[in-house]
């Protein structure tokens, strides 16, 4: 009888842990550069790159992935680095539907095939800057508005060492 309570007990908790876990945000954050950003519901955990820049998420299907990464913006400024970042996108057969830069942010979207990706770059400390990449079915659209707005506003500068 203990038995069989015990084995109740630890069915039940590990329910209620793996409902927990579903509901548990993921949060990525880059020491190196000095940002952070929330993960989409449903997405990976971020698989970082060798060199500690940033890294990938998916989504559970695969058909979503969002990239993160920093980048030092010495050489160029950082409105130089991210006007070049679109140009880059139109060479690469993105149409641009929207763009707007500031002296410390800057966001873009285009579509191309089927497909719809949305960038957003903020100013970091020591003439760093940190960028995020999005790409999903042009389909998912409406499902994902709420998702870029949520990615905007949790993907801030961390700390100037």
């Amino acid at each position: 009888m203990m038995r069989r309570i015990a084995l109740s007990i630890l069915f039940v908790a590990a329910c209620f842990a793996g409902a927990f876990a579903a509901d548990e945000k993921l949060h990525y954050v880059n020491v190196w550069y000095g940002y952070a950003i929330d993960l989409p519901a449903g997405f990976s955990a971020v698989k970082e790159s060798d060199n500690g820049d940033g890294g990938l998420s998916y989504s559970a299907d695969r058909k979503s992935k969002l990239a993160v990464w920093g980048a030092n913006t010495m050489i160029d400024s950082f409105q130089s680095d991210i006007n070049d970042r679109i140009s880059s996108a139109q060479d690469d057969g993105w149409a641009i539907g929207y763009s707007k830069v500031t002296s410390n942010w800057a966001s873009w979207s285009g579509e191309k095939d089927g497909r719809i990706f949305y960038s957003r770059a903020i100013r970091l400390c020591s003439d760093g800057a940190g960028y995020f990449d999005l790409q999903y079915p042009q389909e998912a659209k409406d499902a994902f508005d709420p998702v870029v707005t949520n990615l905007i506003k949790s993907f801030k500068r961390t700390s100037c060492n």
